[in-house]
């Protein structure tokens, strides 16, 4: 579930995010955004005003990639801040990624994924995550909860093409990214070269720490802003202290926004033996913001990097007495389960 891959590729093929189901089954997909509330309201810029936001991105920005495999035209991606909304007495950056590949090959492969995700506007980490997938055959439909209260990360995974639910309650430990904020979080650190930092992260039903590490910039050239100097931010995860994917990644950032301008090398995919090479994905356009939002400008955000002790990722830890407390009034321990999808939400 939300495999490191998806991460990487969360990056910038993202998401995430490492950074879901299909879109090639309509029955699965509502109208409108994948996540949604009742009684939930669009913020404007006027309602920040009071309290600005510790996520530092507008509304609007909107970054596009042509992405190419050995060379050959393969698919696009796209990432955007659709919307700022107020729900349930806390506000969300609700942000989307989409990724597709194109007509030559989805004739051998079609990948079309969208994912979307509510990133905790003060706290900057996820809340809440859903994503729908088509990945040649296979379809799925995965939602992810985490509770701030309890530090149980809840996820349903729906294979339609197994007809098979999964459900997952997973103790996060002390505190945990999601792949989906990861892209942004990264632009929001102090980037500098010979900066170094890992973070923990939540990916696959286990805790990674995800690593990275600036080297030298260097001049690059994209489409969308032409040719100029980016930093060369090096990605890696670890798991249990140890290197789980490391290697010849390289996402180039410039800009005052931080912003991702190309990615060299390869993505690890949730299945960890199995590496996509040879892989660039180079901005195309970029949209600071929406009309009446301002554009970032220099984001400085220090992260959380404690990472507890961990063993085939799952964190060994003490939780405090108000943890405990709300994990007794919820009755809800971890577990993983799966069993046949309910008829009525199979495709036809």
């Amino acid at each position: 579930m939300r495999g490191p891959g998806r991460s990487a590729a969360a990056l910038l093929l993202v998401a995430a995010y490492g950074l879901g189901a299909s879109r090639g089954s309509a029955q699965a997909l509502p109208e409108g955004f994948l996540l949604d509330a009742p009684g939930l309201r669009v913020l404007a810029p006027a309602d920040l005003a009071a309290q600005p936001p510790r996520f530092p991105f507008p509304v609007g920005e909107r970054l596009e990639y042509a992405v190419s495999w050995f060379g050959v035209p393969a698919g696009a991606v796209v990432i955007e801040v659709a919307r700022f909304v107020e729900a349930e007495g806390a506000r969300y950056a609700h942000v989307v990624a989409t990724i597709r590949t194109n007509k030559l090959f989805s004739a051998v492969y079609e990948v079309d994924d969208r994912s979307e995700a509510w990133i905790d506007l003060d706290r900057f980490v996820t809340v809440r995550t859903r994503a729908v997938e088509k990945h040649g055959p296979k379809l799925y439909d995965e939602t992810v909860h985490f509770d701030a209260a309890t530090h149980f990360l809840h996820a349903r995974l729906d294979k339609l093409h197994k007809r098979q639910r999964r459900d997952l309650v997973f103790d996060f430990g002390p505190f945990a990214y999601d792949t989906s904020d990861l892209v942004y979080l990264l632009r929001a650190l102090p980037l500098a070269e010979g900066y170094a930092v890992g973070v923990p992260t939540y990916a696959n039903h286990k805790v990674f720490e995800f690593r990275i590490e600036v080297g030298a910039p260097k001049i690059v050239s994209s489409k969308a802003f032409g040719t100029q100097l980016a930093l060369a931010v090096r990605p890696s995860t670890r798991l249990d202290g140890k290197l789980y994917a490391g290697g010849e990644g390289v996402v180039w950032v410039s800009g005052p926004a931080r912003v991702p301008v190309r990615l060299d090398g390869w993505i690890r995919t949730a299945q960890s033996s199995f590496l996509v090479q040879g892989l660039r994905a180079v901005l195309t356009r970029y949209v600071a913001s929406a009309p009446g939002w301002t554009p970032v400008r220099e984001p400085v955000v220090e992260p959380i990097t404690a990472i507890p002790p961990t063993q085939d990722g799952v964190p060994h830890w003490d939780p405090p007495p108000a943890v405990r407390a709300a994990r007794a009034a919820s009755g809800v321990a971890p577990h993983d389960t799966t069993q046949s999808l309910p008829t009525e939400i199979l495709p036809r």
